[in-house]
């Protein structure tokens, strides 16, 4: 299929078949990641509803990567392997809007400091994202049928810590216990 400039894209094709009966879902879950976020490192409710999500769809999933980081694996015979991941941490940083679902966390960081902490930078979609791509990614409208070969391969997604301060990449690779 090619397409040019001037053609227009569709949501009512096999690719986003599905996707209006997903989105009420992902809102809440946004609007509930939003108003519970975690400091890098300490994603550990994130992190559980991002695994709990890849199982419900059909996902092998394995916890505790890099501390809080998550891998689901759907194999679908032989194919490409085709990865997407998220990052899940937020930020040391009030929340000053008026939303609905606005954070009002503190965490303690990694210097024993009481802060505050929101998602100003975007994680709260991006695991968001994962979890519609993981669900509804493959065109199926129901979110727990079984792959079939639409999307021959392996997919995977994960999500972990974008973590500026290196410690991501020394727990990469190692489960905790």
């Amino acid at each position: 299929m090619t397409t040019s400039a001037n053609d227009t894209i569709s949501t009512s094709g096999a690719a986003f078949a599905g996707l209006d009966a997903l989105l009420p879902d992902l809102e809440n879950l946004y609007r509930d990641i939003h108003a519970h976020p975690e400091l890098s490192m300490q994603e550990t409710r994130t992190a559980g509803i991002a695994a709990q999500r890849l199982r419900e769809v059909g996902y092998e999933v394995t916890t505790a990567i890099g501390r809080s980081g998550v891998v689901g694996l759907l194999r679908n015979g032989d194919g490409p392997v085709v990865m997407l991941r998220a990052d899940m941490d937020a930020l040391p940083v009030e929340e000053t809007t008026d939303l609905p679902y606005a954070s009002k966390a503190t965490a303690t960081d990694r210097e024993g400091k009481h802060v505050p902490v929101m998602h100003a930078c975007g994680h709260d979609m991006h695991t968001t994202c994962l979890a519609g791509a993981a669900a509804g990614g493959d065109g199926r409208s129901d979110r727990a049928a079984p792959a079939d070969d639409r999307l021959a391969g392996t997919r995977a997604y994960g999500s972990g810590s974008s973590d500026d301060r290196g410690a991501t990449s020394r727990h990469q690779g190692k489960r905790d216990p």
